[in-house]
């Protein structure tokens, strides 16, 4: 496997885990009850966040911009998951 590889799944796994920790804030904050549903939106929007980004910016800048947006988005997406499901209630 080349060193390559290796890096771009270490920026993934990065970004997914930028994604994870709102996730975590609304599973403490809603303690559990419905949070099970956005884990798999706020891990995509992490990595779909980080990846918008860092295809426009590619230095050192756009990498710590890229993980803010990946937190940024996966609270958004977090967000707008607990707010359908309070909707649908």
């Amino acid at each position: 496997m080349s060193w390559d590889v290796l890096g771009h799944l270490g920026l993934l796994a990065l970004w997914a885990a930028c994604g994870l920790l709102p996730w975590c804030v609304l599973l403490v904050a809603r303690r559990g009850r419905g949070a099970l549903t956005a884990l798999p939106f706020a891990i995509a929007g992490g990595v779909a966040g980080g990846l918008l980004v860092v295809a426009f910016a590619k230095d050192v800048a756009g990498l710590a911009i890229s993980l803010v947006v990946a937190m940024t988005v996966g609270a958004a997406v977090c967000v707008g998951v607990a707010v359908t499901r309070r909707a649908a209630v």
